[in-house]
């Protein structure tokens, strides 16, 4: 079997609830854009980190 495609979820692991609607994978351009401009890239991920990792080196000390 392969792991590309996922069998189908058996209708008693179903919610009765109806769900989420897992169908829209894609936005607009404009909130792409939007969301993008949002964000502030001195707080993202590693990249964000790094500022935070690389301020008080010489502060460390040794067990």
């Amino acid at each position: 079997m392969s792991n590309a495609h996922l069998p189908p979820v058996p209708p008693e692991n179903r919610s009765p609830h109806g769900g989420s609607n897992a169908g829209k994978g894609e936005i607009s351009p404009k909130e792409a854009k939007a969301n993008a401009t949002q964000r502030d890239p001195a707080q993202q991920g590693r990249q964000g980190n790094t500022h935070q990792n690389t301020t008080h080196q010489g502060y460390q000390q040794d067990r």
